[in-house]
Parts: C-alpha cells; structure tokens; sequence
C-alpha cells in the first residue's frame, strides 16, 4: 500500500509538471516603447499688444478674423484715430501759443530793456553835465550853492547805476521767461511727436508669418471691435509655425528610461496614415495630474520634429505645412532598443530573495536559474546571463499554482520597476 501510495504521487507530481507552460528562448531583437497622446504647440510665440504710442486708451476699429494664417507686414487690427487726433490738434495749438508768447515777450522784454538803458544813458549824461558845471570855488559861490551841486553829482552817479542795475535785471528775468516758454514749446512739440507716431503706430502688423490667435481677458472673451484698450495691453499671439512641435503626456508607471535623445515616431490625428519623425527634446522633473481632481500623474514630454527623409515627398511636406497649433498628436517613443538579444516573457521571471530567477527545463523536471536582467520592457525581459538560445523556461513556477510548494525556491512574479 505504501509503495503503491508513493507511485501515485510520483505520477501526480510528473502530470503537474508536464502541464506547466513553457517558453522556447529564442534570439531576437528588443524594442520597448510606449504611446502618448498630446497636442502641437509652437516653439517660438511673439505676442502682440497695444502699441505704447497710443494715448492712456484707444478704441478698436477693425480685427482681422482669428485663426487665419498671416503673412510678415499684415495688418490685425487697426484703431480708432479721433483720440489721437484731438492730441495732435491740441498740441499743434499749444505750440502755435508757445511761439505767440515767444515772440510777445521778446518784444515786451526788448523794448523794456532799451528803455532802461535810455534812462542809463540820459543819467550818464546827467553826470557829466553836472561834473562838467560843478560850482566849486568856495570864494566865489556859497556853501550852499556848493552843496546843491555835489548833491546833483550824487544824485546822476546814482541815477546812471540804479539804471544799468535795472536793465541787467530786466535781461535775466526776460532771458528766464524765455527759457520758461521754451521748455512749454518743447513739451507741445513733444506731444505733437507722440500724437504723429501713435496715428503711425495705430496699425499693428505682424511681424512674421504665423497663425493669429487673440488673448482672451479673465472672462475669457477675445478683443472685438469697439472695446476700449490701454497702452501696453496683450492683444494677440503669433506662433511660428516653422517651430511646431508636439507636447505629449506619459504615464508615469510607463516613464521608467525616459530621456532626451529618445527617437519618436508622431502621427497627426488629421493624417493618421503618415508618419512623421521626432526626438525628444526634454522631459519634465516631476510627474503632475493633466486634469484637475484626477490621481493619475503624466510626465510632459516636448517632441521636436526632424526634417523629411526624402526632400520630394510633397504628400509628407503638404501635412508639415498644414499643421497647426492645438492639433492632436499620438506619439510611439522609443525608450530601448537591442538587437540579437536573449528575450524571455516578463512572467516568467521572478524575484527570490532581491535575485532575478527563472525556472528552465532539466531532463525531466524544472530546476531554479539565477539571471542577469539587461532591460526590461512592456511583457518582455532582456536575459543578458544565465540562459543560452535553445532553452525552456517556465511561464509559471511548476507545481499546483494554488498550492506552492513552500520548500521550493518559487516566488510570485517580480514588478520589475524598469519600465513600468
């Protein structure tokens, strides 16, 4: 009984093992790659905005329809010239009453100073008639007569130098009022240049080809004809649209390798039946939600395109040239790639005591193999020792998978972290 016992477990145990599948090591090569999906957005954006010519606020006249494309020197939007051009009438008033003034006081100030210097020139004479005729023979005039006369000298010095002091006087405040009415024709002047160059400057053009989008404000409407606008204000946008490139978003449990350098393969959803090339070109530090509330975390990844292989493929030209910002993207992107390497199922290998092992057939039964892990990918394990061409590994640890034999060296499948 007791031998008979035995047999049957013998059997029991050989049927177990007969019944585990297996997997035939073959050389191939080793691609791991993972998918994103994104959007096209330009490299190089140049925003417009209200010209800083123009007065504290102007009004929109016209808009060029958004979403057009537009060439270098286009006109997008024009404003309204009457607040400009009440600046300009007011200024060009103020300089005309600037160079009245100018003028009245030149006169004024010259007339009053050449009677000034009249007065100086009379008192001059004055003084000499009086040194002239000065009685000063004390024998022959009284004291009296004396005194009046060197009174009268006095009196002509003082008469001479109060007059020269006055029309000195007169010189700088004139030459002050002057310098005054100058400096407010210099501002008339200034306001007229302004005027002129905001007049100049109320269309606004773009500066290269692009496609016009406009800046919405906090409620999200875009500028319309008619509103009222500030200096300086944002009013559009104009990619660049030779520096489109796509911004995708990976998972974060797929991201494991990512890296710049990493070649893409990026199909337009408007022409999912062509192929164009790319590489990335940065990866973003820290994984983040794409929408708000959701746990799921992505990395950003920025894709730049690469020229055409072929320069007359006009098929593939004519999609580059239609692209346009906001389109949506699928991206395959290569994270590792191995020629004529050992590549076993993920399932089949597992983690023992931090050691990678897999279960290869020997003779009749499976024996425990320790490996070396090379790279991992999506399903796939790249062996790089402990396995040669030929050989036959378990896709699961052999025995009843319900039941594992606690003296074996079986573990559950690894989660390897390469990869995802």
């Amino acid at each position: 009984m007791v031998a008979t016992a035995a047999l049957l477990l013998v059997m029991f145990s050989c049927s177990r093992e007969q019944d585990v599948p297996v997997h035939r090591i073959e050389r191939q090569d080793f691609v791991h790659k993972v998918t994103a999906d994104g959007l096209l957005q330009a490299g190089r954006t140049t925003k417009l905005s209200v010209p800083i010519e123009v007065v504290a606020t102007v009004r929109l006249a016209w808009l060029m329809p958004e979403g057009i494309r537009v060439e270098s020197g286009d006109v997008v939007a024009r404003f309204d010239a009457k607040s400009m051009q009440e600046k300009l009438a007011d200024a060009q008033v103020d300089r005309s009453q600037s160079d009245r003034r100018i003028e009245q006081t030149q006169v004024e100030k010259g007339q009053r100073v050449d009677e000034l210097h009249t007065d100086a020139n009379i008192a001059d004479l004055e003084l000499v008639h009086a040194r002239d005729y000065q009685k000063t023979d004390a024998l022959v005039f009284s004291r009296r007569e004396l005194m009046e006369d060197a009174i009268d000298e006095q009196l002509a010095a003082a008469t001479k130098s109060h007059a020269e002091a006055n029309a000195v006087t007169e010189q700088d405040l004139a030459a002050t009022e002057l310098a005054l009415l100058e400096i407010q024709k210099r501002q008339a002047v200034n306001e007229i240049d302004e005027a002129e160059q905001g007049l100049a400057a109320l269309e606004v053009q773009a500066p290269h080809a692009g496609l016009l989008t406009y800046v919405r404000n906090w409620r999200g409407e875009p500028p319309s004809v008619g509103s009222e606008m500030f200096r300086g204000q944002p009013l559009a946008e104009i990619p660049d649209l030779d520096s489109l490139e796509a911004e995708v978003y990976v998972l974060e449990a797929d991201a494991g390798g990512l890296a710049a350098g990493q070649t893409v393969d990026v199909v337009v959803e408007a022409r999912p039946d062509r192929v164009l090339k790319g590489v990335v070109e940065r990866v973003d530090p820290v994984a983040q939600p794409r929408f708000r509330g959701s746990p799921v975390q992505y990395f950003g990844v920025v894709v730049q395109f690469q020229a055409p292989e072929d320069e007359n493929d006009d098929d593939l030209r004519g999609i580059v040239s239609s692209m346009k910002p906001g389109q949506r993207v699928r991206a395959t992107i290569y994270l590792d790639h191995a020629e004529d390497v050992l590549v076993v199922p993920r399932q089949a290998v597992h983690q023992v005591d931090g050691e990678s092992r897999v279960w290869k057939r020997s003779g009749g039964g499976f024996e425990s193999v320790a490996v070396e892990v090379a790279a991992t990918g999506l399903g796939k394990v790249v062996i790089a020792s402990g396995l040669a061409e030929g050989d036959e590994v378990a896709l699961r640890p052999p025995g009843d998978p319900s039941r594992p034999d606690p003296s074996s060296e079986t573990a559950q499948p690894s989660q390897l972290a390469a990869g995802g």
